[in-house]
């Protein structure tokens, strides 16, 4: 049995000084200040954000973690600030905070990546039902994209997207890489060997080199290699952050 133990979002949250103790009245009136960042070679200011926000976010998303693989949990203990970062990126332009599941109006919430949140790659304009998708034959395909093929899929100015790792339950995997395009700019590709991958903990998972971040406002896609026919079951591990009032229609959360 393993003893893998998960690094925690609060853990990480708590090393870097956003995470504290204390009640809404109080935290709701002390502030993480402004701070200038580099996300994919482009300069952004962080907006200012509450103590409470930051504590939303934490105890949140470490207690939907909290039932998952561990590994799982890990990669987003680990790469928490990316998360938290991405929250006030998006609240540059909504300015109401981060209030989770009690949030409402322009007060932002999160959601981790589903498959029918992007275009179906096989039937352009179409939301995707689901990850699984049939190969019928080998080469470079679009994983997600715009509207139309080969299209980036831009974000609004209330929302983002962070991407970190990818797991894939497939008893035959066959994709080996992809190459993300952000901005029309190719980044280079990473190779996705899942049949190297330990199953001690579940289903194999790989991390991005570096976590990718498609702030509000910017465009991207992603091309996968298959390079045999098969079964692609391969999904994200990652979050979109977005409005609160832009996530009380359970049945309509194909993107615009």
């Amino acid at each position: 049995m393993s003893m893998f133990t998960a690094t925690t979002v609060r853990k990480t949250m708590e090393d870097a000084g956003y995470y504290k103790s204390g009640s809404r009245e109080t935290l709701s009136e002390t502030f993480i200040e402004e701070q200038d960042v580099q996300v994919g070679g482009k300069g952004y200011k962080l907006s200012k954000i509450a103590y409470w926000d930051a504590k939303v976010f934490t105890d949140e998303l470490d207690g939907v973690l909290s039932q998952q693989n561990p590994r799982i949990h890990d990669i987003y203990g680990r790469y928490a600030l990316n998360c938290f970062t991405l929250v006030r990126l998006v609240n540059g332009n909504t300015h109401q905070g981060f209030k989770g599941a009690r949030g409402s109006g322009n007060e932002l919430d999160m959601a981790q990546l589903m498959a029918r949140r992007f275009y179906d790659p096989d039937n352009s304009g179409a939301a995707r039902t689901s990850w699984i998708r049939t190969i019928a034959a080998a080469g470079s395909k679009n994983y997600f994209e715009g509207s139309t093929t080969g299209a980036e899929l831009a974000m609004s100015e209330e929302e983002g997207m962070i991407w970190l790792a990818f797991y894939n339950p497939a008893t035959t995997p066959c994709i080996d890489g992809i190459q993300i395009i952000f901005n029309t700019e190719s980044l280079n590709y990473q190779d996705l060997d899942f049949d190297q991958v330990d199953l001690e903990d579940g289903d194999p998972i790989i991390e991005l080199k570096e976590p990718w971040t498609l702030p509000p406002e910017q465009s991207g896609e992603m091309l996968a290699y298959y390079y045999q026919v098969g079964t692609d079951e391969m999904r994200p591990i990652g979050l979109w952050v977005q409005r609160a009032r832009d996530m009380r229609n359970l049945t309509t959360l194909f993107t615009p």
